[in-house]
């Protein structure tokens, strides 16, 4: 093909000479005849001049088909042809040749076939749209009625909250803090300094009239400060639920960095109170020891350095947040590794030795030390490893033998969000409704009715922060919930967060509650919603066993990777370790970035866990939540007995579970502060440090 196109082009541009030249050489015009003879023009024929008529014959027939005329060809003895149409196109001859019923939100239609050529055509049957059946509460989905439709959806709001939970937070909001802080300054710096003979407590003396209208500016400072730490709250739910919005980031960033310095400015007062005339009222009823600890913390947080340090934990934090894939982000450890220097140095400045003393009592008001979790591992080390290696290897075993049945329980229970799946939804109702606090009807207070109202009134959010939770909004007084609903909305991760919201329901937010009782308030709903399932969810014995192996192996789950966790923590916050790999890790005397991940494959190792457990969990927890994941392992130990009492007598497994939350009536009646082993003991349940607890669990977590 492509030598006769080169010799076209050389046709072609002889040619073009040709037209212009009166002669051509001799050799020039014998190569033209030449090629002219190649391609059939030239040679020895007798070219003539004069003009061709052509003489066309039939030569040949095209029968009309569905969408063009019949064809005759007619041929010229040169080789030129001539075509006739004869005959219309016939057009298509169709037959239905199937259709597709059309669905709530997909298209249907019917399908035609040519019986000549084959050609289709499909005419559209429009989506029929859902027909939702009649609205029954607020937390129960309302269904599709048509036929072969599982969509389900949530009632619209009422709105009651929309718009408490909105950020309006200005330059004027600090200018107004600003303005309160110099005139209570101002009353403080100008107060006489305390003369214990002086300014003794007296509620009748001037002194006393002196200190009121100091209080009244330091509660409206107060008031304040705690809107700003409202919106500061506003402003956390904005970002978790849109962590892609740059405007939303910036505008957490820059509030948690006010927030810190109206903190630390508004603590800097009780120091200068303590010297002032109004020190016996400011702190009546506190011993010198309790005053002087105060002191000290307030000393700590108005610390310019307090400040920098918390302001760099927060950008740690941010920073944490958009790694993408912790679990090998070599960033993780760098980053890990300033942020627990920095909590280090908090410490310090809040007179602790070390963080972990600081968080333990500090932040999370635990009645344990960190020292005295190592009895707890001792307990688990002995009891539950083996418990977990038996209930893992049931899971393995179900999965290697996995039916239809179970599957489509786990993706009910497990995998699908309480807020799309109707039977996932409907079973938590079905058990929230039988949750009411009997134990003290004076309150009226039920689990279905505050479900209710959460999904009603506007402070229940969804976002795109990996993670659930609850929190209470003190300045407006409302408790509000989050959901990630891609992996965090499941039913019992629904039930999990609603036993925390139940708890600011019932106490109000106001008593001071450790972390690991407010854990056992979420894991103990849990328990109860998975023994109610197994004796009414009507799930086959397949799907029931392999939604209760799960969450067994959750919970238990729950327990080793949190003592893991929580003695990783002990070990990089003191620098010490003494467990399995020690003599490799401390070699060189101290903890570094670059042996993290070693030094928690060694925990697990010791644990007894490492065939399950997995070896990057701290890349996760331990910035976003420092020292905070050994409540979930106590309180998981505490609850799991809620799980064994309900499959004998789920009533009284209930009255004890509530108990864990009305034990604050006591509170009303007068009572001192119970510690959780104490409320525990209300309830009429086994504390986590009971030995006989984990013998009971080794006795009863066994499968044949």
């Amino acid at each position: 093909m492509k030598k006769l196109f080169l010799l076209i082009l050389v046709l072609a541009l002889a040619l073009g000479c040709f037209a212009s030249c009166d002669m051509l050489p001799e050799s020039v015009q014998d190569g033209i005849d030449s090629v002219l003879g190649m391609v059939g023009l030239g040679g020895d024929e007798d070219v003539s001049d004069e003009p061709h008529e052509h003489s066309f014959e039939y030569t040949s027939t095209k029968d009309p088909t569905c969408s063009l005329p019949g064809k005759e060809t007619y041929t010229c003895s040169c080789g030129e042809t001539e075509i006739k149409e004869v005959g219309e196109p016939l057009g298509h001859d169709f037959k239905e040749s199937g259709k597709t019923a059309a669905t709530c939100n997909k298209n249907g239609g019917t399908k035609y076939k040519c019986t000549r050529c084959g050609f289709s055509k499909t005419d559209s049957i429009p989506a029929t749209g859902h027909n939702f059946g009649p609205f029954v509460e607020a937390s129960r989905l309302i269904p599709c009625l048509n036929d072969y439709c599982s969509y389900a959806m949530l009632s619209e709001g009422n709105g009651k909250y929309k718009e408490v939970f909105v950020y309006k937070f200005t330059e004027e909001d600090i200018a107004a803090f600003d303005s309160v802080y110099a005139e209570l300054d101002y009353i403080i710096s100008s107060a006489d300094p305390y003369d214990p003979d002086l300014h003794a407590f007296d509620e009748g003396s001037e002194n006393h009239d002196a200190y009121l209208i100091m209080e009244a500016k330091y509660l409206e400072l107060d008031d304040v400060l705690e809107y700003v730490t409202y919106q500061y709250q506003v402003a956390q739910i904005e970002y978790h639920m849109s962590m892609n919005n740059t405007e939303k980031k910036e505008r957490y960033d820059y509030i948690s960095q006010v927030r810190t310095d109206l903190v630390s400015r508004y603590y800097s007062f009780y120091d200068e109170i303590y010297d002032s005339m109004f020190r016996d009222y400011f702190y009546y009823g506190m011993t010198d020891e309790e005053i002087q600890a105060i002191i000290l913390e307030c000393d700590g947080i108005s610390n310019p350095e307090y400040k920098a340090l918390t302001d760099r934990n927060k950008e740690i934090e941010l920073e944490f947040y958009d790694i993408v894939s912790p679990e090998t982000d070599e960033r993780v450890p760098v980053l890990y590794a300033e942020f627990v220097e920095n909590n280090k140095r908090i410490a310090e400045l809040m007179g602790y030795d070390n963080y972990l003393e600081f968080a333990y009592e500090n932040v999370y008001e635990r009645d344990y030390t960190y020292q005295d979790v190592q009895l707890v591992v001792g307990n688990v080390k002995k009891y539950m490893t083996s418990i977990y290696s038996d209930v893992y290897g049931e899971w393995n075993n179900i999965v290697a033998n996995l039916t239809t049945e179970a599957y489509d329980a786990y993706t009910t229970y497990v995998l699908s969000s309480f807020f799309s799946d109707y039977e996932a939804n409907t079973q938590l109702n079905d058990y929230i409704d039988l949750m009411a606090f009997t134990s003290n009807p004076d309150k009226n207070i039920t689990f279905s009715d505050e479900l209710n109202n959460l999904m009603s009134d506007g402070n229940l959010f969804i976002g795109q922060y990996k993670g659930a939770y609850v929190t209470h909004i003190y300045e407006v007084d409302i408790p509000i919930a989050y959901f990630e609903t891609t992996t965090y909305s499941g039913a019992f991760t629904v039930a999990h967060e609603f036993g925390h919201y139940m708890n600011e329901i019932y106490s109000g937010g106001k008593y001071s509650q450790s972390f690991d009782l407010l854990e056992s308030h979420s894991q103990g709903n849990e328990m109860l919603f998975l023994s109610y399932l197994k004796n009414n969810g009507g799930l086959t014995e397949d799907g029931m066993h392999m939604v209760e192996v799960y969450e067994l192996v959750s919970m238990l789950d729950s327990i080793m990777h949190a003592l893991a966790v929580d003695t990783f923590e002990q070990a990089v916050y003191t620098d010490t370790y003494s467990g399995v790999n020690a003599s490799k890790i401390m070699a060189d005397g101290a903890i570094t970035a670059d042996e993290y991940d070693f030094l928690f494959e060694s925990i697990i190792q010791d644990l007894g866990g490492s065939a399950n457990m997995s070896g990057e969990y701290w890349r996760y927890v331990t910035i976003s939540s420092p020292c905070y994941y050994v409540s979930y392992a106590v309180s998981a130990i505490s609850v799991l007995q809620l799980y064994t009492m309900a499959n004998n007598d789920f009533d009284a497994a209930k009255e004890a579970y509530l108990k864990l939350f009305s034990y604050v009536d006591e509170y009303e009646k007068g009572a001192d502060y119970m510690t959780m082993e104490e409320v525990f003991e209300y309830a009429g349940l086994y504390s986590f440090t009971d030995p006989e607890l984990y013998k009971m669990y080794k006795e009863e977590f066994t499968f044949d």
